[in-house]
């Protein structure tokens, strides 16, 4: 706790350098949220390159925008994952595509889409198959399991992101999950470590 107590200081002091001008604080922020963002995208688009792409132009609006970033008692990251919410979202529309989930051209492994690998889940399952088991979640249901387990985002983070109560938000994940995970290994129920991090947060 106190950790991220910390690290929520951190990023306000570089926001506020960043807001006054400071380029290095740009980088900084840059630096501490890329590998986020851009897991969340290539989750979402299933292609790494356009997925580099959605993330450069995140950072072109944060750096475009950020003097018009305002606390209001949310997570700076929640602002950088509207953004790049928006931004799949456009992609998608001018692509004339839903937005849906796909992994067939993604490295992206299970545990991205919360499943923990344990001794009863083949790694090297196919991602055709993950990709069939998202398509039977709801776009909130997918969005939600985006943010929480490819970006790594907390149940807070989230809920601002989507704009729900974070109540809501665990109820969501654990529709999906239960819905992802019965459909991987009808066999198997909701793992362990990820009920250990529902009741956690």
């Amino acid at each position: 706790m106190q950790a991220q107590s910390n690290a929520n200081a951190e990023v306000a002091i570089l926001v506020r350098m960043a807001q006054e001008g400071d380029t290095s604080s740009f980088g900084e922020l840059y630096e501490r949220f890329f590998d986020q963002i851009y897991r969340y995208v290539s989750f979402k688009t299933g292609s790494p390159s356009e997925a580099e792409d959605i993330t450069g132009e995140v950072f072109v609006r944060m750096l475009e925008s950020i003097h018009k970033f305002k606390w209001q008692g949310h997570p700076f990251s929640s602002w950088l994952f509207r953004i790049a919410h928006n931004l799949v979202v456009d992609h998608f529309r001018r692509k004339g595509k839903r937005n849906v989930v796909s992994l067939d051209n993604t490295t992206i492994n299970v545990e991205a889409v919360a499943v923990d690998v344990d001794s009863h889940i083949d790694t090297e399952m196919s991602m055709d198959e993950v990709r069939k088991a998202m398509v039977g979640l709801t776009d909130l249901q997918k969005e939600v399991i985006s943010l929480r387990f490819a970006a790594g985002l907390s149940v807070a983070e989230t809920a601002e992101a989507v704009g729900k109560k974070e109540n809501a938000v665990k109820a969501l994940q654990h529709a999906g999950l239960k819905k992802l995970r019965r459909f991987l290994n009808p066999e198997l129920s909701t793992p362990s470590i990820l009920l250990q991090q529902q009741q956690e947060t």
